[in-house]
């Protein structure tokens, strides 16, 4: 896996495997609406990662990066894997890593990048930096899309690193929305049973691995900086600011630090925000961090990943390769056989499992299987299993199988299951009454068993002769 040390190394690395053309940079652009607006854009063609510099009413150098693992070719760099690799092959090695992985906790150092700058006092003013506003209806500007929010359990010490959306209040204040099932307001709601504040730190930019450790998240008890470093195989360098309770990552481009009072004590207006499922979701009284101190590198970087429209492809590949490899892994754990394949679509709310079938219960027993994975709260809508012939990664493929080997009357089966708040399904009166639940679909899009060697032959050209045709025909036709 990856050892890179931060953001900048990551973005050295992008450019020097895949050439100077992987990262765009783009002087001019407006943080509001030009920066969102672009990375949409680029995101939905799977167009390169994008710098955003010399932003109009910032100093050069106060930049924002996006799009930064929106191919599988940039997420294979990310997980140290070569870039050419097939996607199929970057679900298996992250699957087979997980089972695999060691917890690597993290190296305490007396200093690191992070404290060339240190704001304190009247100098702290979170509107020194240049967070967009992502898109055009956001309740305000969102500097925390990609972020880490670390707290640490007065009870225990567990540190816990999540990804929750921060916006930006006020010259020291910044909002957080947290979800009631979410670690960081399980340890908040005990600093506020013992009348105190909950101390916070919030990291904006830093390395791929520490971004996907902070959004899939650790077992309770586990800290995500141990998985990250098991996920490295080197512990992450973190230092203690003076007088500071919370560790933060020595190379992290940005650090706001703080405490968290209770909402009955502060709160402030918060959302609406585009969510990644495609649609502005909640505007209330929310969470805020009274900020204390600010920690900044030179020319500091915001990692931005705003959500987008979860369509084909995604913009963001870290969340559906997550999930399609767990989701693997416990399809095998629940004793389904012959797995050829596991793909994850806008984000996972589609999940694609290809079999080859030895027996009549086959398709059933795996999408019963997929469907028992589902996290509670989680949005995964749609189940779909297929055969060994077809290609996961294609939608194209999946829809084909859906569309040639599905009856309806008897290959589609409808289950309820818990889903999350954001779930924009969900009636008004749902809502109200705390029913958090959604309809899944299980779709049994395989050949059925008992005549499939009797099903019609595909007309496709096999891999071994779409290979020849490449090999004949390289470098005339873009094959």
């Amino acid at each position: 896996m990856s050892t890179f040390r931060d953001l900048r190394h990551y973005i050295d690395q992008l450019t020097g495997t895949l050439g100077e053309d992987e990262v765009l940079r783009i002087d001019g652009a407006d943080r509001d609406l030009d920066i969102g607006g672009i990375t949409e854009l680029m995101a939905e063609k799977e167009g390169p990662a994008l710098m955003f510099d010399n932003i109009p009413g910032f100093p050069p150098g106060y930049r924002v990066f996006t799009n930064f693992m929106g191919t599988a070719a940039r997420t294979a760099v990310a997980l140290g894997l070569p870039p050419d690799t097939p996607k199929l092959d970057i679900v298996r090695a992250w699957k087979d890593l997980s089972r695999r992985i060691e917890p690597v906790p993290p190296v305490e150092v007396t200093t690191g990048p992070v404290l060339e700058n240190v704001l304190t006092g009247d100098d702290v003013d979170l509107r020194v930096f240049p967070a967009p506003r992502w898109h055009e209806a956001d309740g305000g500007r969102y500097i925390g899309t990609a972020c880490m929010v670390i707290a640490r359990d007065p009870d225990t010490g567990w540190v816990n690193i999540g990804t929750y959306r921060a916006c930006v209040q006020g010259p020291d204040r910044l909002s957080l929305w947290m979800l009631g099932n979410r670690h960081a307001r399980a340890i908040a709601e005990k600093y506020w049973a013992r009348g105190r504040s909950c101390p916070i730190a919030v990291v904006v930019g830093q390395d791929p691995i520490l971004s996907t450790a902070a959004a899939i998240a650790a077992p309770s008890g586990m800290s995500e900086y141990d998985l990250a470093g098991g996920l490295r195989g080197k512990g992450v360098e973190v230092l203690y600011p003076e007088g500071g309770e919370i560790p933060v990552p020595a190379h992290a481009e940005i650090v706001i630090e703080g405490e968290m009072p209770p909402v009955e004590e502060e709160s402030v207006l918060e959302g609406p925000f585009g969510e990644w499922t495609g649609y502005y979701t909640h505007s209330g009284q929310e969470t805020v961090v009274r900020v204390k101190r600010i920690l900044h590198r030179d020319d500091p970087i915001i990692l931005g990943a705003p959500p987008m429209l979860p369509t084909v492809p995604a913009g963001d590949q870290a969340v559906p390769l997550y999930s399609a490899s767990v989701t693997w892994d416990h399809l095998e754990a629940s004793g389904v056989q012959n797995i050829k394949g596991v793909w994850a679509y806008a984000r996972q709310l589609l999940m694609v499992v290809s079999i080859e079938q030895t027996g009549a219960g086959d398709a059933v027993h795996a999408l019963l299987a997929a469907a028992g994975r589902k996290r509670t709260g989680g949005m995964e809508r749609y189940f779909v299993v297929v055969d060994e012939d077809i290609d996961v990664t294609d939608i194209n493929h999946v829809l084909w199988a859906m569309f040639t080997r599905v009856d309806p009357s008897e290959s589609i089966q409808v289950l309820r299951a818990p889903t999350t708040a954001i779930d924009p399904r969900l009636s008004p009166e749902r809502r109200e009454a705390g029913d958090l639940s959604m309809g899944i679909v299980l779709i049994d899009a395989t050949k059925p068993f008992a005549w499939k060697d009797r099903y019609p032959a595909a007309n496709r050209f096999d891999d071994a002769a779409r290979e020849e045709l490449r090999r004949r025909w390289e470098g005339v036709l873009a094959l």
